[in-house]
Parts: C-alpha cells; sequence; structure tokens
C-alpha cells in the first residue's frame, strides 16, 4: 500500500526541466486502481484521482478521472518520462503514490492504497523511542525521537489532533523540522498533537522543547509515555551530573569517539501513561560542546532508524 510519505520522495526525485516535458512523446498510458486496505471497507467506486505533474518547480495538475464500480482507472496519452504523482482523497484523508514510467515500456500501473478511518487509537503504538536531554548552562534541551507503527487497517484521524503527545511540565521553546512545523498544534502548556492523519504502517517524528535549569541542584523531570513503547532509550548529557530513575534499567554509557559519557537507561514494554520520574543532581554545572555532539547522535538514530525500516521494506517485498 502506498504511504502518504511518497510526497516527500516525490520532492527529490522531480528535477526535470520545463522544455523537456514539451519535447516528449505522450502515448503512455497509466492504469490503476485505488484499493480499500481495510477488511469490509467502504466501497471505492467513482472516486475522484488526480494526476499530478511537476516541472521548473511547479506542481500543476495534468489529469482528473474517476474510479469504475471495481476501483479501476486510466490516464491515456501522457508523457512517459517525467514522474507523476496520482492522488485521491477518500473519507477526507488525503493518499498519494508515485508514478514513474521504465525504459521502454508505455504502460505504467499503480495501485493507490487507502484505508477506512478511525477515531480509536488502539492500534498506535511507539516501536523505538528516544529521549535525549542535554545540561545546557541555562537550561535543559530535551529531544524525543520516535518511530510509531499503526498496527490496524484503518486510518488514524484522531479527535483533538491525530497523534498527542504530552511534555514536560514547563516545556517552553517548542522545536520540529521547518517542513513539519505547520502540522504541529498546541493544545495547552504541556500537550502537542501531530494533525495529519495516520494510515497503517510506520511514521517518524523528531521534535524537541527546553526546560527551565532550577536555581538548587536537584530536578525531578516527569516523562509521560504517550503511547505504548516497545522500547525506550533515556540518554543524559551534563558535565559531572547524576541521574536516577526507578522505572527504567540502567544500560552501557554511551561513549563518543573523543570520550564524552553519556548516562543511558533503557524500558521495554512501557504502557501508555506510564510517568518515567527522572531525577536529576548536581545540576550547576551545564552540558556546553555536548550539545553539538547530541544532535550527531540523534543524526545517527534516525539514519539507523531509516536503515531498519528500508530494510525491512525490502524484505517484505521479497516475501511477496
Amino acid at each position: 500500500m502506498c504511504r502518504l510519505t511518497a510526497i516527500l520522495l516525490i520532492l527529490l526525485l522531480f528535477g526535470l526541466p520545463a522544455s523537456a516535458l514539451a519535447q516528449e512523446s505522450v502515448g503512455g498510458v497509466i492504469n490503476g486502481q485505488v484499493i480499500n486496505g481495510t477488511e469490509n471497507g467502504g466501497s471505492v467506486a467513482e472516486i475522484e484521482v488526480t494526476l499530478i505533474a511537476y516541472a521548473d518547480d511547479t506542481v500543476s495538475v495534468a489529469r482528473t478521472t474517476r474510479t469504475d464500480g471495481e476501483g479501476k482507472f486510466q490516464f491515456d496519452s501522457v508523457s512517459m518520462e517525467p514522474t507523476y504523482l496520482v492522488t485521491t482523497k477518500y473519507t477526507g484523508v488525503d493518499y498519494y503514490c508515485m508514478v514513474v514510467f521504465e525504459p521502454g515500456d508505455e504502460t505504467a500501473y499503480v495501485e493507490l492504497g487507502v484505508c477506512d478511518t478511525t477515531y480509536s487509537d488502539e492500534a498506535i503504538r511507539v516501536g523505538l523511542a528516544h529521549t535525549i536531554i542535554n545540561v545546557e548552562e541555562e537550561s535543559l534541551k530535551v529531544t524525543e525521537v520516535f518511530w510509531l507503527v499503526n498496527d490496524g487497517d484503518r486510518t488514524y484521524v484522531g479527535t483533538d489532533g491525530v497523534l498527542v503527545f504530552t511534555l514536560a511540565e514547563g516545556a517552553y521553546d517548542f522545536e520540529a523540522p521547518q517542513e513539519l512545523i505547520a502540522d504541529y498544534e498546541f493544545m495547552d502548556d504541556n500537550t502537542i498533537t501531530y494533525l495529519v492523519p495516520f494510515p497503517p504502517g510506520e511514521r517518524q517524528l523528531v521534535f524537541s522543547y527546553r526546560l527551565a535549569k532550577p536555581d538548587s541542584a536537584e530536578l525531578t523531570i516527569p516523562l509521560e509515555v504517550s503511547y505504548p513503547t516497545d522500547s525506550l532509550e533515556l540518554i543524559v548529557g551534563g558535565e559531572d551530573i547524576e541521574v536516577a530513575t526507578n522505572q527504567l534499567a540502567p544500560a552501557e554509557p554511551v561513549i563518543t569517539e573523543t570520550g564524552e559519557r553519556f548516562i543511558h537507561f533503557r524500558g521495554e514494554g512501557i504502557p501508555c501513561d506510564t510517568v518515567i520520574n527522572l531525577r536529576l543532581s548536581n545540576l550547576s554545572k551545564g552540558g556546553g560542546v555536548l550539545f553539538t555532539i547530541l544532535w550527531v547522535i540523534i543524526a545517527i538514530i534516525i539514519v539507523g532508524i531509516i536503515i531498519y525500516l528500508l530494510r525491512k521494506g525490502r524484505r517484505e517485498k521479497a516475501n511477496e
């Protein structure tokens, strides 16, 4: 089933000049089928399907058609060299799938997966989470890295937003990747929601926020687990600090090539709404250069997750 994340790939793959589009032959055919991945799901007949092209940094609607009684559709007389995006809206959710003509082929086939929707989050879990805390001179930087999984066969649309996360009390200066920041919304002082519907499959999210550094050398941070979590890695960096928690098990410290040492805890099978009380001591000194090193660790974690998902996808495709 095509995922909503295909729209991100399209931005990397489109790079054709406008002149190329004008010179190509237009004898290609794109045919496909809208398939509802929800068991006993709704009809996919008479659904509007749109073919989108991209040229000279401009997205344009090339063609629009409707599915037949079985969800099938076809676009005739299209240029064969450009990459296209086939889109549809089903039960209020947008779905995308990329289409590319293989060399020498005049026909391209695509299956555009859609799902019925649900307001229940019972199929949502976190496969792997990293919480990274860096003690700086004036504040604490908390970075959350999530690999989320929708194990169901429906697109989760939520009620007050879609994916909801509770931040530590007193959180401020929320940050997320620039291209995703508009998809977040604050519900109150300590709660944010990610607004994009979540179809079956995986999704990766990264965001960060700050906590004020106390006047004393002691601080307890309550970290709430927003979804059932298979595995949680907690990494804390700061000069000469001490960290303790009863909910997670101590793990081997993370030590960089330059010798910096980061305190490390691990937990598995953590239920939703669990509050992990993290006690930090000896906070008189900040993290300084450790902040940069922690972001390197974050980048390594994200790359590792992406490699894992790509390999997992290849194995699943090979098994099919």
